[in-house]
């Protein structure tokens, strides 16, 4: 599937329905960019319920802190999947 978007001046982009709706995109869900060459990669970050379980420690960490750990996570395992 191939559809087109126009940056604006501000930089930003719409990212076409059909695409929002393929991957379950809403408003303020957080989207990592990379590249690979010059093709720019876009994926949604799992929410904090999405990924319950899935870090295990003995610490009880805040929510902030537990939203930062995930975050990293996931960049992490985007950069080893380039």
């Amino acid at each position: 599937m191939q559809l087109v978007s126009t940056v604006t001046s501000k930089g930003q982009v719409l990212i076409p329905m059909a695409i929002r709706k393929k991957l379950d995109v809403s408003p303020f869900d957080r989207i990592v960019f990379s590249t690979v060459e010059s093709t720019i990669v876009a994926k949604k970050t799992p929410t904090t319920n999405e990924m319950y379980g899935f870090i295990k420690t003995r610490k009880r960490l805040t929510d902030k802190q537990l939203e930062g750990a995930i975050n990293e996570a996931v960049e992490e395992g985007l950069a080893r999947n380039l």
